[in-house]
C-alpha cells in the first residue's frame, strides 16, 4: 500500500514531491529560514537603538530593516510556519491520505519559496524603506525610486498566489475528505482553526492583491492611484487595512487552535467549552472584516465612522474573552504534565492576555491619537503576534516533533528554551509600553530624551530572546542525533494524528479510520479500502517549473526582457506538461462533506477560488468609487469612452456565456462535434472581446488618454486590464479543453471540466456587467 517515493535523502524527492508531509516539512524549514532573516533585521534595529545618538545604521538602513523585518515576519514566517504544521498534520487529523489537490499543494509551496527569494532580491536593488505597511505616497517613484520596492510588490504577488492555492486546497480537503463518521464536532481545534483561517485568507488577501496591482501600476505604468493629491494615501489605507486587520487573526488563529489541542493532552481532560471556542473563532473572523477603520483614526475620517469602528473594535475582543476563559477553565483542577509544549502553550495564553488588554486602549479615539505613533503600539502588536502566535507555534513544533521525526526532543533544553524565551520576550516588549512619548519610526534619539535606559533593557531582552532561539535550533539538532525513539503516541493523546506510526507512512493509515462518538475504529477490509493512486510516486516536475517560470518572467519584467521571454517559454512548457500529466488520486470513501454533499471536490475548489476573485474585483471597483468620489472632475458618459465599444463588448461576452452553456449541453448529450463547435465559438468570442478592447485602448492612446493622463484613465485602464487578463486566462483554459475534446474527453459522462470552466467564464462575464455601466454609462 505504500507509495513509491524516493528516499528522504534524495534531492529529487524534495524538488518534485507532492506528498503533504514532505510539503509540510519544506514549509517548516523555509519559514524558519525567514525567521532567521527577520530576526537578524530585528537585532540590527535593537543594536541601533541600544543607546542614544547611535550611528550603527544610517537612517535609510534602519528604515529598510524596519520595513523588511515586518513584512518577512508577518508574511514569510508566521503564516507559512503555521501552514507547515497544517500541511503535515491536518490530513492526519481528519483521516485523509493527502490534501485534495497534491500538485496544487506543491505549487503553493514553490510560489511561496520564490516569493521569498524575491523579497531577498529586493536588498540588492535598494530595499523598501517605507515601513511594512507600505503607506502611500512613500511608495511612489518620487520617494522610492529604486527597484527594491518593485521586487517587494512582485514578492507579495507571488505570495498571494501561494496563499490562494493553499486556501482552496484546505477548504476542499477539510470539508470533503474527512474520515467516515468524522463530523465537524469531532474535528480537533487545530483543524478547526485552519479551516476558519483559510476562509479568512480567501477574503482578506485579494484586497491586498488589488492594492499591490495599483501600487505596481503607479510605479511601472505611471498611473495615479496613490500619487495623486486627491485622497491617494487614504485609498491605500482602506485597501491595506481591509486585509491588514484580518491578517492579525489569520496569524493568531492557528496558534490558538494548536494550544487548544495541547491543553487537553497535558491536562488529561477535554477542552472546556470547545464548541464555544469554535463559535468564538468564527464570530471573531467575521467581525475582523469590519474593524479596519480603527487603524485610520488619525487620518481625519468622518467622526461618525470612527465611532462605528470603535464599537467593532470592542466587539471583536469579546470572542477572545470566551476563548481565554475556556482555556483557563480547562487548567483548573487538572493533573498537569509540565512538558515543553504545554509550557509554551500556557505561556502564549498569558502573553496574549496582556496584548489583548492593551489593545482595548486603542479602540478609544482619544487614546489612539496619543498612542498610535508610539512604542505602545509596537508592544501591543508583538504581544499579540509574537506572544500569541510564535510561542504557541514553537510549542507546536515540540508537540509534533516526535510525530514528524519519530524521535523525542531533549526535554531539559526545551524547558530552558521556554524559560529564556518567556523572560527575554517580556524584557524586550513590556518596557515599550512605558515609551508612550517615543515615536516608533525614529532611527536615533538624544540623551536628553530620557529613553536610553529603557531602550538598553529592551535591547538586552532582544538578545536574550534571540539566544533562546539558538538553543531551540540546538535542541532540534541534538534531538535528531540522539535518536531516542518516540513511539507512535508519546503524549497518550486521543486525536487522530497519533493513531498511526511516527513518522507516518507515505499513505498515512494502513486501514481507514472510522470515527464515532465512542472513539476511533478501523476498517479491516483491505480490498474495499485499497489506496488507489494513479500516480503512486507522488512526484511531479511541473509545480516547481510553473512557479519558477512566473518568478523568472516577473524578474525579467523588472530587469531584462530576455529573462521575461525565457520565463514565458518555461511557463508555456510547464502548463502543457501540467495539463497533460495524468495525476489522479482516488481517495477512499469519506465523510459526505456537509453542506456540500452533492458538490465534487473540484467544483468546490472552483467556487472557493471564484469567491476570492469577487473580492479582488470588488476592491478594484471600490477603488473606482473612492477615486471618483474624491475627484473634482470626471468625464461624462461618451466624453472619454466610446459607449458603442462597451456595448459591443457586452453583447460579445453575454453571447459567449450562452455558448458556454451550450457546450455543457453538448457534453451531456455526448456529441463531440457540437461540443467542439460551441467551444470554438466561445473561444472566438473571447478573442473578439480582446480585439475590440484592444481597438478601444488604441483609440484612447491616439486621443491622448493614457495611464497617467488622470484618475479616470487610471481606474479605467487598470480595472479593464485586470478583467482582460482574466479573459486571457479563460482562453488558455479553453485551449486545453479543446485539445482534450479532440482526444475524446468530456463526452462520456465526465463533463465536470466543461461545467467548471463555465462557472469561471460566467463570473468573468458578470464582472463586465458591473464594469460596463460604471465606466461607460454613469
Amino acid at each position: 500500500m505504500s507509495t513509491n517515493l524516493p528516499s528522504m535523502k534524495s534531492i529529487r524527492r524534495w524538488l518534485f514531491t507532492t506528498n503533504h508531509k514532505d510539503v509540510g516539512i519544506l514549509y517548516l524549514l523555509t519559514s524558519l529560514y525567514f525567521f532567521l532573516i527577520g530576526g537578524t533585521l530585528a537585532l540590527l534595529m535593537r543594536i541601533q537603538l541600544l543607546g542614544p545618538e547611535s550611528d550603527f545604521l544610517t537612517s535609510v538602513a534602519y528604515n529598510q530593516a524596519v520595513t523588511n523585518h515586518g513584512l518577512i515576519m508577518v508574511l514569510w514566517f508566521l503564516s507559512p510556519f503555521a501552514f507547515g504544521f497544517a500541511n503535515y498534520i491536518v490530513p492526519l487529523q481528519i483521516g485523509a491520505k493527502d490534501l485534495a489537490f497534491p500538485r496544487i499543494n506543491a505549487l503553493s509551496y514553490w510560489f511561496y519559496l520564490f516569493s521569498g527569494i524575491s523579497i531577498v532580491l529586493s536588498f540588492f536593488y535598494g530595499a523598501a524603506d517605507v515601513g511594512w505597511t507600505l503607506y502611500a505616497p512613500l511608495t511612489s517613484s518620487k520617494y522610492s525610486p529604486f527597484l527594491g520596492l518593485n521586487f517587494t510588490a512582485v514578492a507579495i504577488t507571488l505570495f498571494i498566489v501561494s496563499i490562494t492555492l493553499g486556501s482552496v486546497n484546505f477548504i476542499v480537503t477539510i470539508i470533503k475528505m474527512r474520515a467516515p463518521g468524522m463530523k465537524f464536532k469531532h474535528l480537533p481545534l487545530f483543524s478547526w482553526s485552519i479551516l476558519i483561517t483559510v476562509f479568512m485568507m480567501l477574503y482578506a488577501f485579494p484586497s491586498l492583491f488589488a492594492g499591490v496591482i495599483m501600487l505596481f501600476a503607479d510605479r511601472v505604468l505611471g498611473t495615479l492611484y496613490f500619487s495623486s493629491v486627491e485622497g491617494g494615501s487614504l485609498l491605500w489605507d482602506n485597501v491595506f487595512w481591509f486585509f491588514g486587520h484580518p491578517e492579525v487573526y489569520i496569524v493568531l488563529f492557528p496558534g490558538i487552535g494548536l494550544v487548544g489541542d495541547i491543553i487537553p493532552t497535558f491536562t488529561r481532560r477535554p477542552l472546556y467549552g470547545k464548541k464555544y471556542i469554535v463559535l468564538s473563532l468564527i464570530i471573531a473572523a467575521i467581525i475582523s472584516f469590519f474593524v479596519w477603520g480603527h487603524h485610520m483614526f488619525v487620518t481625519g475620517i468622518n467622526p461618525t465612522v470612527t465611532k462605528l469602528f470603535t464599537l467593532t473594535t470592542i466587539a471583536v475582543s469579546l470572542p477572545f474573552d470566551i476563548i481565554v476563559i475556556a482555556m483557563i477553565e480547562s487548567l483548573i483542577r487538572s493533573k498537569i504534565r509540565l512538558k515543553t509544549p504545554f509550557l509554551f502553550g500556557v505561556g502564549s495564553i498569558m502573553i496574549f492576555i496582556v496584548g489583548g488588554l492593551t489593545g482595548i486602549f486603542l479602540a478609544s479615539v482619544a487614546l489612539d491619537h496619543h498612542l498610535r505613533g508610539s512604542y505602545w503600539v509596537v508592544s501591543h502588536f508583538h504581544y499579540v503576534m509574537v506572544g500569541g502566535s510564535v510561542l504557541a507555534l514553537l510549542g507546536g513544533l515540540y508537540y509534533w516533533f516526535p510525530k514528524i521525526t519519530g524521535k523525542m526532543y531533549h526535554e531539559s533544553l526545551g524547558q530552558l528554551h521556554f524559560a529564556l524565551s518567556f523572560i527575554g520576550f517580556n524584557l524586550l516588549y513590556f518596557p515599550m509600553y512605558l515609551l508612550t512619548d517615543m515615536p516608533r519610526r525614529i532611527s536615533t534619539y538624544s540623551a536628553a530624551s530620557g529613553w536610553g535606559n529603557l531602550n538598553y533593557i529592551i535591547s538586552i531582552g532582544g538578545f536574550l530572546f534571540a539566544f533562546a532561539q539558538f538553543l531551540f535550533i540546538l535542541n532540534l539538532l541534538i534531538s535528531w542525533k540522539r535518536n531516542v525513539p518516540a513511539g507512535p503516541n508519546p503524549w497518550k493523546s486521543d486525536t487522530l494524528e497519533w493513531a498511526t506510526s511516527s513518522p507516518p507512512p507515505d499513505h498515512n493509515f494502513d486501514n481507514i479510520p472510522i470515527i464515532s462518538d465512542k472513539g476511533i475504529l478501523y476498517s479491516t477490509d483491505g480490498k474495499e479500502h485499497t489506496n488507489t493512486d494513479l500516480h503512486s510516486s507522488h512526484l511531479s516536475y511541473w509545480p516547481i517549473l510553473m512557479a519558477l517560470s512566473v518568478f523568472v518572467a516577473f524578474t525579467g519584467l523588472l530587469l531584462n526582457q530576455i529573462l521575461f521571454f525565457i520565463g514565458v517559454i518555461i511557463g508555456l512548457i510547464s502548463l502543457y506538461g501540467y495539463g497533460k500529466e495524468e495525476f489522479t488520486v482516488i481517495e477512499d470513501k469519506t465523510e459526505p462533506g456537509w453542506p456540500f454533499e452533492a458538490v465534487s471536490r473540484i467544483k468546490l475548489g472552483v467556487w472557493s477560488f471564484l469567491a476570492s476573485e469577487i473580492i479582488l474585483f470588488g476592491a478594484l471597483i471600490g477603488a473606482f468609487f473612492f477615486v471618483k468620489a474624491n475627484s473634482l472632475t470626471w468625464p461624462s458618459p461618451g466624453e472619454m469612452l466610446s459607449i458603442e465599444h462597451g456595448a459591443v463588448n457586452t453583447f460579445i461576452l453575454l453571447t459567449s456565456s450562452f455558448t458556454a452553456v451550450l457546450s455543457l449541453v453538448a457534453a451531456k448529450s455526448g456529441s463531440r462535434n457540437k461540443l467542439l463547435s460551441t467551444l470554438f465559438i466561445t473561444f472566438g468570442l473571447g478573442l473578439a472581446f480582446l480585439y475590440n478592447k484592444g481597438l478601444e485602448w488604441q483609440e484612447l492612446f491616439a486621443h491622448g488618454f493614457n495611464f497617467s493622463s488622470g484618475l479616470p484613465e487610471t481606474t479605467y485602464f487598470i480595472t479593464t486590464g485586470a478583467h482582460g487578463a482574466h479573459v486571457i486566462g479563460g482562453l488558455v483554459i479553453l485551449t486545453f479543453i479543446i485539445i482534450k475534446t479532440f482526444k475524446g474527453k468530456y463526452i462520456n459522462g465526465d463533463h465536470s471540466t466543461i461545467e467548471n470552466f463555465g462557472l469561471y467564464w460566467h463570473l468573468v462575464d458578470i464582472i463586465w456587467l458591473f464594469i460596463f455601466p460604471l465606466f461607460y454609462l454613469l
